[in-house]
């Protein structure tokens, strides 16, 4: 074989390895899009229902289970910690109840990430308190974006009553995004404040 026989060949032997592996990458491209196109159609209820049970437990209150640990575990807490004496608080059976009913209460319905910012930042939001008042949730809409199939866009209202009876009804809105089967990745409530205040009132 000649030097040109065989490059001729090594030419040929490439092309086929590059048709072929743009073939079963093409193919697996086509499986990835069918897949995701598929996936939120299987998946839509179980999102659906962990975006429900988030705004039911978020909105629906306050928890008072949670406020009674919150209580138990800020009153063995001081103002001026030091690192070690903080440490020392984190290991106490008081402040581990309380994190293991916030995880109890959240954590199925979130990605592990998704459910370390939502505790540390709106997890139990509306239980804070100490005043006298109720939440309720109702009219709960949730719609998946046909643009983007893993958000879903939705509505809700909160009737919030105060202590005299009176009562109020507030609007909200948000998104979240489901990137596995009934684990939200990101959830976000608009027009929060206005709640906040009148509770706070």
């Amino acid at each position: 074989m000649n030097i040109f026989t065989r490059n001729r060949w090594l030419l040929g032997f490439l092309l086929v390895v590059v048709s072929c592996l743009l073939i079963v990458g093409c193919s697996s491209n086509e499986k990835a899009k069918t897949a995701e196109a598929e996936k939120p159609t299987e998946s839509l209820e179980k999102d659906k229902a962990a975006i429900q049970a988030v705004i039911e437990k978020q909105f629906n209150g306050p928890d008072n289970r949670y406020r009674q640990l919150w209580d138990a575990a800020t009153e063995i807490q001081t103002a001026n910690m030091n690192e070690e004496q903080y440490d020392a608080w984190l290991k106490t059976p008081e402040y581990n109840a309380l994190i293991d009913y916030m995880n109890s209460t959240y954590a199925s319905y979130f990605t592990e990430n998704a459910y370390e910012t939502f505790r540390n930042t709106d997890a139990f939001l509306y239980s804070y308190s100490d005043r006298e008042y109720k939440l309720t949730t109702s009219a709960i809409e949730i719609t998946q974006s046909e643009k983007e199939r893993t958000l879903y866009p939705f509505t809700f209202q909160v009737m919030y009553e105060n202590e005299s009876g009176e009562t109020e009804i507030v609007d909200f809105e948000g998104q979240a995004i489901v990137p596995v089967a009934g684990k939200i990745g990101k959830i976000q409530f608009n027009n929060q404040e206005k709640l906040l205040q009148k509770i706070e009132e």
